[in-house]
């Protein structure tokens, strides 16, 4: 159905590019595991995770270092991902989320406003672009109002974050 030139996306298998990425973020909430495989699923080979302003990512494999090292370092177990809208033109789907990152225990870490682009090639995911701010993120999760130190603590953090990720 076309709805002033945004619709579902187009299908490939008879799924819509827009079904696709909700099932993709409903994996997150079920386990660490199940976030770490609907990544190994979803994108493609060279697919680039661009999370500005943080790491850029090539491929299935840097962005699950990625994850590892969120999982370490704030303890994350699971996303849980409330689609606000979600739009597809073409190869292109577009979102607004809240994101809330949640430990083994289920409490939450940070909840954050988090807008997207997701695109998407013979159904895999090719590129994926996000956009939030890491100080206010950072700040959220650690607890503190003081958007200096989130700001200095989100950059080193963020900096060693991308040099592991992207390491081969």
């Amino acid at each position: 159905m076309d709805n002033g030139g945004i619709h579902s996306g187009i299908t490939n298998g008879g799924i819509t590019n827009v079904q696709r990425a909700t099932d993709f973020f409903d994996r997150w909430s079920s386990s660490y595991g199940g976030l770490t495989a609907s990544f190994r699923e979803v994108f493609a080979p060279h697919c680039v995770w661009d999370q500005r302003p943080m790491a850029r990512t090539t491929g299935p494999d840097a962005a699950i270092r990625f994850m590892d090292i969120a999982r370490t370092t704030m303890g994350l177990a699971t996303v849980d991902v409330e689609i606000v809208s979600i739009a597809a033109a073409g190869d292109k789907v577009h979102t607004e989320r809240i994101d809330t990152l949640r430990r083994s225990d289920g409490s939450s870490i940070v909840a954050a406003p988090v807008a997207g682009v997701l695109t998407f090639e013979g159904g895999r995911l090719v590129h994926w672009r996000e956009y939030f701010d890491s100080a206010t993120f950072a700040g959220l999760a650690l607890g503190s109002n003081i958007k200096t130190a989130a700001t200095s603590a989100a950059a080193t953090v963020l900096q060693l974050a991308s040099k592991v990720a992207n390491r081969t």
